[in-house]
């Protein structure tokens, strides 16, 4: 459903963000370049945001004062992630709009909650077993068809808090070793790709989404995101329905990603939702009329939604910790040299290993060009 018509909010209003790593620095740069005015809620000092917004609130996320200062500074407030507690975001939330809002969260956070959703609403999904207190039953175990991955309900991301059951004699020690006190686990589906659709839907339903992207992984980290992703058209279009479907069953105002795996023609699998901006749309910064960053931005304030079209084949290249010490003082000369490529740093600090520190986007006029750019910037980086 659409929210009531209201008046949008313009510039110079102020947009609370809770979270100040990355995304929140590049949803603080675009809103500042509409005018808008940013504080942030970040317990770490500085952080990515620290250098880009109007105001730092440092505080944990779930401080129930520190929280309803944002608000009190705000004129709506949204998120980078969805980690943040319930009981303090809805004591702290008044009469200033929350987008998305926070039951959008709640599901997406935890994957107890999400994997309900999605089979509650027949979208498809990998099958899986919920594990709690108890963990499955023994017959249960019995008939799943192993092998799995055994993921916490919370907290996990870049492949964290999961691990592969290979067996049905592995599962106690996989269970035990895992340490949360809930989880799900899944089918290990063979699948032919990994992609996203990153969708933007504002509060009046207008909904748009950007084209399919094919996303690489490397140590369950994003690598690459190639979009357009070059799949026939009715099969980007099924993709492209699945996700503004769920959009649409969350009444979701705000940025989602769908990450999907593809299984074959016309076979299609939820695998994680994401209800802000992602990695995976990185690449709309340089490659499309309106970055998903700015569509955030403009359902946040109920704006209309900007144009998704792409400006030609791009590409993403994540930058981690171990890159940027490969490349060292050359990587932003060397990235400048290449054509249609732009170099985006985090200003995180310390370049630890396996650490988002920046990506690169590249773009191209045609799909053998977006491939030699591509790799000109992965020769730099020393991937190939």
């Amino acid at each position: 459903m659409a929210e009531p018509p209201a008046r949008p909010l313009l510039p110079p209003a102020t947009i609370g963000i809770i979270g100040g790593g990355q995304l929140g620095r590049m949803s603080a740069l675009a809103a500042r370049a509409m005018g808008y005015r940013v504080v942030v809620l970040e317990p770490r000092e500085p952080c990515a945001c620290t250098g880009v917004v109007n105001e730092q609130i440092v505080a944990d996320y779930g401080d129930a004062a520190a929280l309803a200062r944002l608000f009190a500074r705000s004129d709506a407030v949204t998120f980078e992630f969805e980690n943040v507690p319930d009981a303090p975001l809805a004591e702290a939330r008044g009469s200033v709009p929350v987008r998305p809002d926070p039951s959008v969260l709640a599901i997406c956070r935890d994957r107890t909650r999400e994997r309900a959703f999605l089979a509650e609403h027949g979208f498809p999904h990998a099958p899986y077993l919920l594990c709690g207190e108890s963990a499955p039953l023994p017959g249960e175990l019995d008939s799943f068809r192993f092998p799995g991955f055994l993921k916490a309900a919370g907290g996990g991301y870049d492949g964290k808090g999961q691990v592969r059951v290979e067996r049905r004699e592995d599962w106690d020690a996989a269970w035990a070793g895992l340490g949360a006190p809930s989880a799900v686990l899944e089918e290990a589906i063979p699948f032919t790709g990994e992609y996203s659709v990153i969708v933007a839907r504002g509060a009046d339903g207008e909904t748009t989404t950007y084209p399919l992207c094919h996303n690489l992984h490397r140590d369950r980290i994003l690598e690459q995101t190639w979009c357009p992703a070059g799949l026939e058209v009715e099969e980007e279009a099924l993709a492209d329905a699945l996700a503004v479907a769920i959009a649409e069953k969350l009444g979701l105002v705000g940025v989602l990603a769908v990450e999907l795996f593809r299984r074959g023609p016309g076979d299609w699998l939820v695998n994680e939702l994401a209800p802000r901006p992602h990695n995976s749309g990185h690449f709309s910064l340089n490659g499309s009329d309106t970055s998903q960053f700015e569509n955030h931005v403009r359902t946040v304030c109920g704006l209309p939604l900007g144009s998704t079209h792409g400006l030609g084949p791009a590409a993403m290249q994540n930058l981690l910790g171990e890159d940027l010490t490969a490349a060292g003082e050359r990587l932003a000369p060397a990235v400048a040299a290449v054509p249609g490529a732009h170099l985006h740093l985090y200003d995180k600090g310390e370049a630890r290993p396996g650490r988002k520190m920046g990506h690169i986007n590249v773009l191209a006029e045609h799909d053998e060009e977006r491939r030699e750019r591509m790799a000109a910037v992965r020769r730099i980086l020393g991937r190939d």
